[in-house]
C-alpha cells in the first residue's frame, strides 16, 4: 500500500528548512511547515548539522547506541532513498521534483540518455549547467551573498566533483581526510567564529553495505561515530548545538533475493534497485518484471512519493513507471553488478525512516 500522504509528512527538507532559518535568522525568509526541533537551539551561537550517511532510525534503534537517548523525532528522508537525492534537497530546500534530482541513476528523455546521477561523468554533467540548475540558489549561496560564516566539511576524495560543484559553493568548502583531520580543522580560531558547519560523514554507509547492517564491522563504526559527535560538541566554548541526521538507512538483502532483470532495448531500466524507474510500453514493464516481487506505480500513483513535473525539463528527466520491489529484495539491471550486503532506496521503514538526533554543550 502506497502512503499518499507521503509529501505531507515532515522530511528531511522540512529539518534542513528550520535549522536553516534559525541560521540565517531575519536576512531571509524561510517558510517552514512543521517545529522539529527543540527550543535550545535558539540559544545557540554555533550550530553543526551533521549529515551521518546511512544512519537510519531503524538501524540506530537496534543498537544500545547512547545516541539513542539523544533521539527526538523520527522523519522521512526524500523518496527515493538516496544519497545525492537527500544532500540536493537540503541544499536547495526543495523536494526532489522541484530540484531536479531524482534518483541514484536518472534518464534524460531530451539529450543524455542515462545518468549515474551521484558519480557523474565528462558525458553528461553539463547536464548539471543547464538552466533548470543555474537558476536554483543553494543554502550555500544564501550564506555567502549574506556574508554568513559557514563552512562545509566534506571527504576530501568528493570536494571537486560534478555533484559537489552543483550543490555548494567552493569558497565555503574544507576537505577533510579522516576524523582527527576533522576535528583539528574544526578547532581552528576561524572556524570557531562559524555560526554553521554542516559536516557530511559518509563511513557509516560505506560499512553497511559491504558489512551490512548490525555487523561487527558496522558497530565498529558506530561507536566511532559516538566518539565523534561528542568531541564535536564540546570542541568550542560557544554555546554549541549539533544536529545529527541521516539521508537513509539500509537493509541487509541475502543473495537468494537478488534478481537479476532481463529486458529488451525498448525499455530503459535506471533509479535505485529497490525503486526502479522505466521507460518503455506498459506489456513490456509487465514482461520484464513478471518474476520479481514487487508494484507497480503509473505516473498518477508515482505522483504520490514524488511529485508532478512542472516544466519540459523535468518532464524529460521523469520516469513512465516506478517498481517498487518487495521488502527484502532487489534487482539488478544490465548497468549494475556490484554484490554488495546492505542496500537502499525503497520505502521499508529501515530505508526511509531518519532520526532527528540532538546535543549541546549547555
Amino acid at each position: 500500500m502506497i502512503n499518499k500522504n507521503f509529501l505531507e509528512e515532515p522530511n528531511i527538507v522540512d529539518l534542513a528548512k528550520e535549522i536553516f532559518k534559525e541560521v540565517v535568522q531575519n536576512k531571509l525568509e524561510i517558510d517552514t511547515r512543521f517545529s522539529l526541533l527543540s527550543d535550545d537551539l535558539y540559544e545557540a551561537d554555533t550550530i553543526n548539522f551533521i549529515l551521518a550517511d546511512g544512519l537510519g532510525y531503524e538501524n540506530l534503534n537496534s543498537t544500545d547506541s547512547y545516541l539513542n537517548k539523544n533521539v527526538t523525532k523520527s522523519i522521512n528522508t526524500t523518496f527515493p532513498s538516496s544519497t545525492n537525492v537527500a544532500l540536493s534537497s537540503i541544499s536547495f530546500m526543495k523536494n526532489p521534483i522541484e530540484h531536479g534530482l531524482i534518483g541514484y541513476y536518472m534518464y534524460d528523455k531530451s539529450q543524455y540518455g542515462l545518468i549515474n546521477a551521484l558519480n557523474w561523468n565528462e558525458d553528461n554533467k553539463n547536464l548539471l549547467l543547464s538552466d533548470h540548475f543555474q537558476k536554483q540558489n543553494s543554502i550555500w549561496k544564501i550564506f555567502k551573498e549574506n556574508k554568513i560564516y559557514a563552512s562545509n566539511f566534506q571527504p576530501r576524495n568528493l570536494v571537486g566533483t560534478p555533484l559537489s560543484d552543483c550543490l555548494y559553493e567552493l569558497s565555503s568548502t574544507i576537505p577533510y581526510d579522516d576524523e582527527q583531520n576533522l576535528l583539528e580543522l574544526l578547532s581552528e580560531s576561524t572556524i570557531l567564529e562559524n555560526r554553521f558547519n554542516f559536516i557530511y560523514y559518509p563511513l557509516i554507509d560505506v560499512t553497511a553495505h559491504i558489512f551490512g547492517v548490525n555487523s561487527e564491522e558496522w558497530q565498529i563504526e558506530i561507536t566511532k561515530f559516538e566518539k565523534l559527535v561528542n568531541e564535536i560538541t564540546n570542541i568550542s566554548n560557544k554555546k554549541t548545538k549539533t544536529i545529527i541526521s541521516a539521508d537513509h538507512g539500509l537493509v541487509n538483502i541475502n543473495t537468494e533475493n537478488r534478481h537479476d532483470l532481463n529486458y529488451s532495448d525498448d525499455l530503459q531500466i535506471y533509479g535505485d534497485q529497490r525503486s526502479v524507474y522505466i521507460n518503455g510500453s506498459k506489456e513490456s514493464v509487465l514482461e520484464a518484471f513478471s518474476q520479481i516481487p514487487g508494484v507497480l506505480l503509473e505516473k498518477q500513483e508515482l505522483s504520490s512519493l514524488l511529485g508532478e513535473p512542472t516544466n519540459e525539463f523535468l518532464k524529460s528527466i521523469y520516469p513512465d513507471f516506478c517498481f517498487l520491489v518487495e521488502d527484502k529484495n532487489i534487482i539488478y539491471p544490465k548497468h549494475l553488478s556490484a554484490q554488495l550486503k546492505g542496500y537502499h532506496g525503497g520505502l521499508s521503514k529501515e530505508e526511509i525512516k531518519i532520526p532527528i538526533i540532538e546535543l549541546s554543550n549547555y
